[in-house]
């Protein structure tokens, strides 16, 4: 047990409460007016800063400051919000980028540049609250310093994947054709981006292999690590037989144009095979590991079957991947118009909980049964991006609704008053906090609402709030 002294300090609320754990019905929905609308473009058919024209697929990023960042392809740019865990239902986007305005959607707007997108897909925030954009049809990724401190912060800084960034070659002009077009230094359509520290991991999707670059400062930087071509970076057969060609069977060296990527707190990769319908687990990948240890969504390596068990069991077109602090994995199971959460995913190959699907792993109907032109806030139709923000609210790009979904703290942890998805000691730095300086918790925790230090639900956090959290200590 922990020892911990009890403050009397009463702090007064008037927000409400949190949203209990579990609750799989989503709380606010940005691109439509309403749960119950999935128009594109809403209302008038054409861009604006409160809709969306989403098509293929598309992505969610959350900064550390709590800024909200979605690629909406079909309308060829980024829209941003200021706070992800603050959004109200139909609030209109206050940054663009890819267009000069939020009322025009041309691919390229201007001429190929730094300034322009076409069908942007991935997006992902760094550390330092830089934005990264798999910009798909250019075959580059494109770096946006900070765009809250950067003194033009809609035009891009750094590209990977062309010469600079005034080109878009696919695979630097050698084309997109046969088994030996790609570099280390090439890209055609990517997928997704994900930046840790000084590693840039990325979905080459179009080459069917995921690439790994370290440090990179500069245009066209060479990738150091390719996974799915047998370790080699002159090939870009989808599921590569061993001998640089087109196969038609799955292994654990290959790949088949593969999007979701994600890291655990092992340095352990995942990658979502979204043509073989399995994530893929690497255990060692920067000390050169490039065959997967595991396999989820398939009995075994060499299997590709769509729901292959069935849909409890199985996966189809798993497009995104999304980690947690405390080591769980959200799947963005497209296919299945669904969300899949693992607990565990380095110990257990199972699903735990479902979202879309009122919670049965066995269903994958669009919008849990309403069809196609239907919707509510427990449906969903082919999601495609996912990610928590620091309050452990969960995001989802919900693509055929053409929306994103807000589901307000659905695997709170009781104690976790800092939110970073665990209950240890950190938390008992944070409730001191709650209770002696609520401006100093608000700035250690961006996001993080301080009512998850209100253990006993009164709206009020005070020494009550103390027991309760020595009480969880030292229970069962």
């Amino acid at each position: 047990m922990r020892s911990i002294i009890a403050i009397g300090v009463t702090i007064g609320f008037s927000a409400g409460a949190l949203a209990a754990p579990g609750d799989m019905s989503a709380d606010a929905v940005l691109g439509q007016s309403a749960f119950n609308t999935r128009i594109p473009d809403r209302p008038d058919g054409v861009p604006a800063a409160n809709n969306f024209a989403l098509s293929n697929a598309a992505d969610v990023a959350i900064g550390p400051n709590g800024r909200l960042y979605v690629s909406d392809p079909e309308n060829n740019r980024v829209l941003s919000w200021p706070s992800a865990a603050g959004y109200a239902t139909g609030q209109p986007a206050d940054q663009v980028f890819g267009q000069p305005g939020f009322t025009s959607n041309a691919p390229n707007n201007g001429g190929v540049g730094p300034s322009g997108l076409s069908l942007p897909q991935g997006v992902f925030v760094d550390a330092s609250g830089n934005l990264w954009v798999t910009d798909a049809f250019d075959h580059r990724v494109l770096k946006f310093n900070n765009p809250q401190t950067d003194a033009t912060p809609t035009t891009a800084d750094l590209v990977i994947g062309q010469v600079d960034l005034f080109h878009n070659q696919e695979n630097l002009g050698q084309g997109g054709s046969g088994p030996d077009v790609p570099l280390p230094d090439s890209l055609q359509f990517p997928g997704r981006v994900l930046v840790i520290g000084t590693d840039v991991w990325l979905a080459d999707s179009g080459n069917s292999r995921v690439l790994h670059y370290t440090n990179v400062v500069a245009d066209k930087p060479f990738a150091d690590r390719v996974f799915g071509q047998f370790g080699n970076f002159f090939k870009r057969a989808k599921n590569n037989d061993g001998n640089g060609q087109n196969g038609f069977d799955a292994s654990a060296d290959n790949l088949l144009n593969p999007i979701g990527i994600t890291v655990d707190a092992t340095g352990s990769l995942y990658i979502a095979d979204w043509g073989n319908h399995r994530i893929l687990r690497y255990d060692n990948p920067i000390l050169g590991d490039m065959t997967a240890d595991e396999v989820i969504g398939q009995p075994d390596f060499v299997h590709r079957d769509v729901d292959s068990g069935g849909p409890a069991l199985g996966l189809t077109l798993p497009i995104d991947l999304f980690l947690d602090a405390a080591g769980r994995m959200l799947v963005a199971d497209s296919g299945n118009n669904r969300i899949l959460l693992f607990s565990s995913p380095r110990t257990s190959v199972a699903a735990d909980l479902v979202f879309g699907q009122f919670d049965s792993l066995s269903s994958d109907s669009p919008n849990h049964g309403l069809g196609e032109t239907e919707t509510d806030a427990d449906g969903l139709f082919g999601p495609t991006g996912v990610a928590l923000d620091t309050a452990g609210n969960l995001h989802v790009v919900d693509t055929n609704n053409h929306r994103v979904l807000r589901y307000d703290s659905p695997f709170a942890v009781a104690g976790d008053i800092n939110c970073d998805g665990v209950r240890n000691g950190a938390d008992v730095v944070a409730l001191v906090q709650a209770l002696t300086n609520p401006a100093a918790f608000a700035a250690s925790h961006p996001g993080c609402d301080i009512l998850h230090a209100d253990l006993n639900g009164d709206l009020s956090v005070n020494g009550v709030d103390v027991t309760a959290f020595v009480a969880l200590e030292t229970g069962p």
